[in-house]
Parts: structure tokens; sequence; C-alpha cells
């Protein structure tokens, strides 16, 4: 009788410990991917603070200061990104199509680094 609660005991210990060693484990793995994805949206959103900043460039050059310009990116499970770039200012919304559409087409001439990643870019709609 005394052996077997002994080995009942044993077991459950036994047991437990290997429960502990697992979470254990997947702690670990968990942390270094974590460390890791911090690291690459660091990059990636240095990336993408540089490309806003040359399309301002390129708009101020264009006469289009002060412009307003937002990217907003979807990441897929892939690791790609999709990248919509919205773009104001009050001036271009008074272009016709064709200026617009050269603008934009300037625009879309600035190179990202990354090649997994798909660009839309476009004006901000506005009813004024």
């Amino acid at each position: 009788m005394k052996n077997l609660k002994e080995i009942t005991i044993t077991t459950v210990v036994t047991m437990l410990l290997i429960l502990i060693i697992a979470f254990c484990i997947c702690g670990t793995v968990f942390g270094q991917n974590g460390g890791r994805n911090q690291a690459q949206e660091r990059y990636y959103r240095a990336l993408e603070q540089e490309y806003v900043k040359e399309i301002r460039k390129l708009l101020t050059e264009r006469g289009y200061c002060n412009s307003g310009v937002t990217m907003n990116r979807v990441v897929q499970e892939d690791g790609s990104r999709q990248y919509t770039v919205t773009i104001h200012h009050r001036r271009i919304t008074r272009l016709d199509e064709e200026q617009q559409k050269e603008l934009l087409d300037e625009c879309r001439m600035i190179d990202f680094p990354v090649e997994d990643c798909t660009f839309c870019h476009e004006f901000l709609e506005t009813d004024l």
C-alpha cells in the first residue's frame, strides 16, 4: 500500500515537472520570436517614415508644401505588406484628373527598399 502511494506521488510530481519544463520552453520560444518581430517592426517603421518624408519632399518641390500624407499598412500572415498612401492638399483637389494622375505617378516612382510590399497612392476626397 505504501509502495503504491509513493509511485502515485512520484508520477504526479514527474508530470508536474514535465508541464513546468514545457511551459518554460514555450515561453522561451515566444520570447525570442517577439524580440525578432519588434526588431523587424522598428526596421519597417524607419523605412515607412523615410518613405513619407520622400513623398513630402516631392510634394514640396511641386509646390504643395504642408501636404497631409498618411501611410496605412496591412501585414499579411506571410509577412508581405500592403500600404495605402493618402495625400491631402487643397490645391491638389483643384487639379484636373490628368494633372492628379501625373502627380500620383511621380509619387509611385519613389522606391521602397523591400520588394514584397504593394502600394496604393490616392488623394483624399473632400467635399470642399
